[in-house]
């Protein structure tokens, strides 16, 4: 029977960890600190954050908290790409190394080849060939 704890779960589990922890420091964040002089400006349209309570509080803590989590998934993913092409890398060379060195190491094993072909004993010695 399969392990039910695989690496999709414990993936899950630490983004609903990470989650948390960052609802939990925007929340106390946005509690703590003075945001009487603080605006974000989007299409020209300027937002004071002191003025922003109750839901539209609780939409910006959310927008805050989607966008790290996207940013910490798609650095994840570059990092396991990054990654990846680089073991990809290093096969390929590896690979090409093991060719090269069989194209040089040829001649001598087909010479190898002819020795022993001539010092080993003939299978059929004791029957005439046709």
């Amino acid at each position: 029977m399969k392990n039910g704890f695989g690496w999709g779960r414990a993936f899950a589990a630490l983004v609903l960890f990470a989650l948390v922890a960052l609802v939990v420091v925007l929340a106390l964040v946005w509690a703590a600190l003075p945001l009487q002089h603080t605006t974000i400006t989007i299409n020209g349209e300027t937002i004071a954050l002191s003025g922003i309570e109750g839901r539209r509080a609780a939409l910006v803590i959310t927008a805050g908290v989607v966008a790290v989590l996207v940013g910490l998934v798609v650095a994840a993913l570059a990092v396991v790409f990054a990654v990846g092409v680089a073991a990809l890398g290093v096969v390929v060379s590896v690979l090409a190394v093991l060719a090269s060195l069989a194209l040089l190491a040829s001649p001598l094993l087909f010479i190898g080849w002819l020795i022993w072909r001539l010092v080993r004993p003939a299978a059929g010695a004791g029957t005439a060939a046709a």
